[in-house]
C-alpha cells in the first residue's frame, strides 16, 4: 500500500463515526415536556419525518408525518380529540397510527391504513422517543438525569439545530480538554494544569473525570464563591448514543467535589440526529446558588449563546464541512490523550451498529 493508500484508508477510518448508520434501537430525546401540546408538532428524527402531540390524557404521541393514501405530510392535517385528521382527503388516524375513518366514497378503510407509531416516555422535563423496534422500548433504559427536577437546583434550558453529524458534538463535550481554549473567555479559567483525570466505564456509560488544584477561581463562578482560589473539577457521563451530563464546579482549594461547600451546575447535552448531517441539540445548566437570581439565569443563557452555539456547535459545522473531502486532502488524523473517552464510546456505538445490522 502506498503512503497516499495509507493515509486515506487512516482518514476513511476516522471518519467512520460520522459516516455510520444511524443507531435505532435506543432512546433519543424529542424536545422538552413543554414544546409539546395540543398542536400538533412536526420534527425530523434519524432522517424519518415525525408527527408529535398529546393526546387528552396528556401523554405524549408519536406518529409518521405521511399518511399512506398520496403521502401527504399529516401536519398539513388537524388534531381531532385523539386522533389526527389528514388534510389532503380527511382520513382519520388515532393515537395508535391506526386508521379509525375514511369519509371518501364507501368508507372502507383498508388494512394497511395505518401510521407507523413511535414508543415515547416523558421523564425528566423532556419527551423520549424510541426510534427502532418497540418490543425492545424499555424505558428503565433511560439514563439517570433527575437533576432536571431536582427542587434544590435552578434549570436554564435551550437549544438549536447543528449543522453537522451529531458524533462531532458527542465527541466535542467528551473531550473536556477544548474547554481550556475554545472555551477560554467564556469560562474564564485560561491555560490551567490538570492536576488529576480517569476515564471509567460503568454499566456502558463512558464517564471522564478532570481535576485542578488551588487555581484563581474562573469567572464563570467566582462571585458565587467569593474564595480568590479554588479546586474545580470538571466531570462528564455520555450514554449511548448521544445523552450527557456534565458536573463542574468549584470549592475552597483542599474539597474538592464536597456538596456542602460546592458552588457548581450540571450541564445537561441531549444530542438528536435530525439527518446525518444535522443533529437537534437540546441542553440545560441547572445550578445550586442564585436559584432565584433572574440576573443568574440570564448569564447562563448568554453562556449557551456563546458556548454551545457560538463556539461547540461553529466548531461542529466547521468540521462538517471539510468531512467531504478529507481523504482528497490525504490529511492523516491524529490521536490525542484527551480522545480517549471519545474513543471508547465510539466503540460502544460501533458495537451497536453491527448489533443493528445483524438483525
Amino acid at each position: 500500500m502506498t503512503r497516499m493508500e495509507t493515509s486515506r484508508a487512516t482518514t476513511a477510518k476516522q471518519l467512520r463515526p460520522y459516516t455510520r448508520p444511524l443507531i435505532k434501537n435506543a432512546w433519543y430525546v424529542a424536545g422538552w415536556s413543554e414544546d409539546f401540546g395540543d398542536d400538533l408538532l412536526a420534527r425530523r428524527i434519524l432522517d424519518e419525518p415525525i408527527l408529535f402531540y398529546r393526546a387528552t390524557s396528556g401523554e405524549p404521541v408519536a406518529v409518521l408525518d405521511v399518511c399512506p393514501h398520496k403521502l401527504a405530510p399529516m401536519r398539513l392535517g388537524q388534531r381531532i380529540g385523539d386522533d389526527v385528521q389528514c388534510g389532503y382527503h380527511g382520513l382519520k388516524f388515532n393515537k395508535h397510527g391506526q386508521c379509525v375513518h375514511n369519509p371518501q366514497g364507501n368508507g372502507i378503510i383498508p388494512p394497511n391504513a395505518k401510521l407507523k407509531s413511535y414508543p415515547t416516555v416523558e421523564r425528566y422535563s423532556v419527551v423520549w422517543i424510541w426510534m427502532g423496534d418497540p418490543a425492545k422500548a424499555d424505558p428503565d433504559n433511560i439514563p439517570d438525569f433527575s437533576v432536571l427536577d431536582d427542587p434544590k437546583l435552578k434549570p436554564v434550558k435551550g437549544g438549536h439545530k447543528v449543522e453537522s453529524n451529531y458524533m462531532m458534538m458527542v465527541e466535542n463535550l467528551l473531550d473536556l480538554g477544548h474547554a481550556l481554549f475554545l472555551h477560554a473567555n467564556t469560562g474564564g479559567m485560561g491555560n490551567l494544569q490538570l492536576t488529576e483525570s480517569k476515564i471509567t466505564n460503568e454499566d456502558g456509560a463512558i464517564k471522564d473525570w478532570r481535576l485542578y488544584t488551588d487555581i484563581p477561581t474562573p469567572s464563570l463562578f467566582a462571585q458565587f464563591l467569593n474564595e480568590e482560589r479554588a479546586d474545580l473539577w470538571s466531570d462528564i457521563r455520555w450514554s449511548a448514543p448521544s445523552v450527557l451530563l456534565n458536573n463542574a464546579g468549584v470549592s475552597p482549594v483542599g474539597r474538592a467535589r464536597d456538596k456542602s461547600v460546592a458552588v457548581e451546575q450540571y450541564g445537561t447535552h441531549f444530542l438528536t440526529p435530525e439527518t446525518q448531517t444535522t443533529t437537534h441539540y437540546f441542553y440545560a445548566n441547572t445550578r445550586n446558588y442564585a436559584l432565584d437570581d433572574p440576573a443568574g439565569d440570564e448569564a447562563w443563557r448568554q453562556w449557551q449563546r456563546k458556548a454551545l452555539k457560538a463556539e461547540d456547535s461553529m466548531v461542529a459545522e466547521a468540521i462538517q464541512s471539510v468531512v467531504p473531502q478529507a481523504e482528497e486532502l490525504e490529511v492523516e488524523m491524529v490521536v490525542l490523550s484527551t480522545d480517549l473517552s471519545g474513543i471508547r464510546a465510539n466503540r460502544i456505538l460501533e458495537e451497536m451498529a453491527v448489533a443493528e445490522e445483524g438483525e
